[in-house]
């Protein structure tokens, strides 16, 4: 009996954590490009595989790779030192924009989840309040990670789909072909530290920065 609640209770957590990480779950993550909308409005970026080096070039160096690095710290932390992480993560935001969205998501991220949950979970950059509760529900590092790389890619994506636009198709492969790459990094990310972060992704740092000053734009960032 004991061991088929625990399975039941496990099961109970993967259904959450496919909540959570839906575009269905209201945080607003849809609203943002994460400065992808400049680019593709400059014609840097043009078809599917452009997008697909610019999701694994962040995955790897840039913002994608941070932000699994503090998850990873947030799920390995207590309330006393969280706090610090949070602070560390509002520094790591290369522009005003990317700085706003962080916080906003978060912020959604505790509202609806608290309200849900009944207990109040502290407001932070994302990946930190979902990294932390992620730990205080039980719910295993190794199979959550690698599932908010996927829907940070997949989010990115769903950008190029709307407005190169590439074909629903055509974002669906390039997904797929970052699988291997989404669990590589998340692998790594789960044992690494804050010394680990790093960030040589300058264009994208660029394109979030004049995003700002985009004269037609439909993404927040």
């Amino acid at each position: 009996m004991t061991q088929e609640l625990r399975g039941t209770n496990t099961s109970l957590n993967y259904h959450k954590v496919m909540a959570w990480l839906s575009p269905s779950y209201p945080i607003g993550s849809f609203a943002y490009s994460h400065g992808l909308e400049f680019e593709i409005a400059c014609g840097n970026i043009r078809t599917g595989q452009d997008v697909q080096e610019w999701v694994e070039s962040l995955l790897r160096n840039g913002s994608g790779w941070n932000e699994l690095v503090l998850f990873s710290q947030a799920y390995r932390s207590d309330k006393h030192s969280l706090e610090d992480l949070s602070d560390f993560a509002k520094a790591l935001a290369q522009s005003k924009e990317r700085y706003e969205e962080t916080l906003a998501l978060g912020r959604a991220f505790a509202r609806v989840t608290s309200e849900i949950a009944g207990v109040k979970c502290p407001s932070m950059p994302l990946p930190v309040v979902m990294g932390f509760e992620a730990k205080m529900g039980d719910i295993p590092l190794e199979y959550i990670l690698p599932l908010y790389a996927h829907s940070f890619a997949a989010n990115l994506i769903s950008v190029g789909v709307r407005l190169i636009p590439i074909g629903q198709t055509e974002g669906q492969q390039v997904l797929f072909n970052l699988f291997p790459i989404m669990r590589e990094i998340s692998k790594a990310a789960s044992v690494a530290e804050l010394a680990d972060l790093k960030n040589s992704c300058i264009l994208a740092d660029i394109a979030s920065m004049r995003h700002e000053t985009l004269e037609t734009r439909i993404f927040r960032s």
